[in-house]
C-alpha cells in the first residue's frame, strides 16, 4: 500500500527531456545596425585583429554585451540564448577595434580625446620640404667708440691684407701682404701706385719702413693716413733696417731705389716690397723668385721680360700693354687677375690722380 502511494506521487514528475539546440527561428533577428556591418570570422587568439592591441578580458566582454546577454536564472535555454547574443554583440566590437576609424568628434566644451592617426593614412599624405623665409636683419642701432678705445684694438689671424680694388667680376680684390712666413713682392710701376699700397697698409695698422732716394715724398705719408708721425720710417737707399714684426704689428719693408735692396734677413709678418720703375732684363730672376708681382701698364719690352720670367700666356702678356692708369695686374704662380684700384677721395687728395710715372 505504501509502495503504491509512493508510486502515485512519483508519476506527476516525468523524466526531464534532453535539451535541444535552439533553432534559427527561435533566435530574434539582430538589430538593424548589426545587419549592415559585415561579421568576419572570430580571429584566433594567437593572431589578434590589431597589432599591439590586447584583447579585452571575458568579464569586460560580458559587460560590453549589455543586459540582454545575461542568462535567465534557472533555465538552460536562457543560458544558450545568452551565449548566442554575447557572440553577436562582441563581434561588432572586435570589428570596430580592427577597422581604421577616424578620430572621435571633439566635445562642445573643449578638445576631445586625442588619437594617433592610423598608419594607413600617413602613406597618402604629400610630404614636401618647406621653404624657409629670409631672416630679417638685426636692428641693434649704431654704436660709437672713442679714439682711445679704438687704439687698443688688436687683430690676430693667419694672414692680413687690404682691399686693393675691384676685379673683373665686380668683386673685391684683396692683397694679402702679411703672413706668418716671409713674403717677397715686386711692384712694376711708378711712385703713385707704390704710395697707394703703402697708404692702405698704414690704414690697416701696419708700419712702413721706406728706403728711397726721394725721402720727401714719403715723410708725410704716415700722418696723412693715420694722423700719427711714428708709423713711417724713411731710411737711405743703401741702409738696411732691422725691424721686429709680429702678427699684431706687421711691417711693410718698401725699397724704392734703382739698385737692388740691401741683404736683409727675412722674417715672418714682414713683407719685402721692391719698386721697379722700369723693368729691364736683369730684373727677370727677381720676378721669378717673387711670391707676388703687381704690375701697371707695361711697354712692349717690359712685357717680353715679364712674360719670360713669369711664364705668362700670350693672351695675358698682350693685355698688360693695354691697362689704364687706375688698373694693375696681380700675378702669382697660380693665378692672374686684373684689378681696378678705385682710389677714394682722401687718397686722391693726398696722392693726386692715378698715373704710371
Amino acid at each position: 500500500m505504501n509502495w503504491q502511494h509512493q508510486q502515485q506521487r512519483v508519476q506527476p514528475y516525468p523524466a526531464t527531456p534532453q535539451p535541444q539546440q535552439p533553432t534559427a527561428a527561435v533566435a530574434p533577428p539582430p538589430p538593424p545596425q548589426q545587419q549592415q556591418q559585415p561579421q568576419p570570422p572570430t580571429p584566433a587568439p594567437a593572431q589578434p585583429a590589431v597589432l599591439g592591441a590586447p584583447q579585452p578580458p571575458p568579464s569586460q566582454q560580458r559587460q560590453q554585451a549589455g543586459p540582454a546577454a545575461q542568462p535567465e536564472a534557472g533555465t538552460e535555454a536562457g543560458y544558450g540564448y545568452a551565449s548566442a547574443t554575447t557572440a553577436e554583440v562582441v563581434r561588432p566590437q572586435a570589428l570596430a577595434v580592427a577597422a581604421p576609424a577616424g578620430a572621435p568628434p571633439s566635445a562642445p566644451g573643449g578638445a576631445g580625446p586625442t588619437q594617433s592617426p592610423p598608419a594607413s593614412d600617413r602613406g597618402h599624405r604629400d610630404w614636401r620640404v618647406r621653404r624657409h623665409r629670409a631672416i630679417p636683419r638685426l636692428r641693434i642701432g649704431t654704436h660709437y667708440a672713442p679714439d682711445h678705445a679704438l687704439d687698443q684694438l688688436q687683430l690676430t689671424g693667419a694672414s692680413f691684407g687690404f682691399r686693393l680694388g675691384r676685379n673683373q667680376s665686380g668683386l673685391p680684390a684683396a692683397l694679402s701682404l702679411f703672413q706668418p712666413v716671409p713674403i717677397t713682392a715686386c711692384l712694376i710701376g711708378g711712385a703713385w701706385v707704390a704710395k697707394l699700397v703703402a697708404f692702405r697698409a698704414l690704414r690697416l695698422g701696419a708700419r712702413v719702413v721706406v728706403s728711397s732716394v726721394e725721402p720727401d715724398g714719403w715723410a708725410d705719408l704716415g700722418r696723412a693716413a693715420t694722423g700719427r708721425a711714428d708709423r713711417v720710417v724713411v731710411l737711405a737707399a743703401d741702409m738696411a733696417a732691422d725691424v721686429t714684426a709680429s702678427a699684431s704689428r706687421p711691417v711693410l719693408r718698401l725699397h724704392d731705389a734703382p739698385h737692388p735692396p740691401a741683404n736683409e734677413t727675412p722674417a715672418p709678418w714682414r713683407t719685402q716690397l721692391t719698386v721697379l720703375r722700369q723693368l729691364i732684363p736683369p730684373h727677370g730672376p727677381m720676378l721669378a723668385q717673387a711670391d707676388l708681382v703687381v704690375a701697371q701698364r707695361l711697354t712692349p719690352n717690359e712685357t717680353s721680360v715679364a712674360a719670360a720670367a713669369l711664364r705668362l700666356p700670350p693672351a695675358m702678356a698682350r693685355q698688360l700693354s693695354g691697362l689704364r692708369d687706375d688698373m694693375v695686374a696681380t700675378l702669382t704662380g697660380t693665378a692672374q687677375e686684373f684689378v681696378w684700384l678705385e682710389p677714394t677721395e682722401p687718397e686722391r687728395t693726398r696722392l693726386g690722380r692715378p698715373s704710371r710715372s
